[in-house]
């Protein structure tokens, strides 16, 4: 497992420091329209996916190169590179949902006891910012099923119980069409990780910064909070369905 890289340590210290950030600015900020919206968080903690998105498809890269030089060999080697990019992705969306509820559940208990009437999900953010979260956020989730496709279909290839179900999806086709199709895979999930990332970045700010006072959107927060945590319970169970399974067939 890659669980001691820095890019894994970087990942998954992402999602705490933004919630210790938005913690504190709800403790000091006493006026909820001072307060930066949950929705903020939603984006910020979500870059940490992209680094491991990216950091995936370098490994799995290196890992047929290693195979490809003869460094290793055999099904082993690659059900090991799948397992050591897999498992990092999996704990990474469960630390992203359990520190936004945090940041959810602080958000509401001090309005709570401070007895305002803000709406619990409240977004005085602007429209635009609001709709550019929204699609980094899905863009984000798109990229995560273009990851599982890609390791899915080396496992067709590496498993031999999996044979007819690459036979009906693929026909006859030579080897290299694969190596092709796949090297091409990840080389696009690595640079659309890096882009990514950065979009996450920019959306998390505009959703502190670019600021509407007169409105609240409570309802759009509601919806991209509550579907970002959906997203990230999905993407979890999938995770750990195919590290479990690699783990049998390892």
């Amino acid at each position: 497992m890659e669980f001691d890289s820095p890019l894994t340590i970087l990942a998954f210290a992402i999602p705490p420091i933004v919630t210790l950030v938005f913690v504190s600015l709800y403790s000091f900020k006493r006026d909820p329209l001072s307060q930066p919206s949950v929705v903020a968080a939603i984006p910020l903690g979500l870059s940490s996916i992209a680094i491991l998105l990216g950091q995936s498809a370098f490994l799995l890269l290196r890992t047929f190169q290693e195979i490809a030089t003869g460094k290793t060999a055999g099904s082993g080697a690659v059900i090991s590179g799948l397992l050591r990019v897999q498992q990092p992705l999996a704990w990474g969306f469960l630390d992203f949902a359990a520190c936004l509820i945090i940041v959810f559940l602080v958000s509401g208990a001090l309005r709570f006891s401070r007895d305002d009437d803000a709406p619990l999900i409240h977004a005085y953010v602007s429209l635009p910012a609001l709709v550019v979260t929204a699609l980094v956020v899905v863009a984000l989730f798109l990229l995560v099923y273009l990851q599982y496709s890609a390791v899915d279909l080396v496992m067709k290839i590496v498993d031999n119980h999996r044979y007819q179900e690459l036979v009906s999806q693929y026909g006859t086709v030579s080897p290299a069409y694969f190596a092709r199709s796949i090297s091409s895979q990840l080389v696009a999930i690595f640079f659309l990780s890096l882009a990514e990332f950065f979009a996450l970045i920019i959306a998390g700010a505009l959703c502190l910064f670019w600021r509407q006072k007169q409105n609240s959107r409570q309802s759009f927060a509601a919806i991209l909070t509550v579907g970002a945590l959906i997203g990230c319970g999905v993407s979890a169970l999938s995770e750990c369905s195919f590290v479990d399974y690699l783990l049998h067939v390892h």
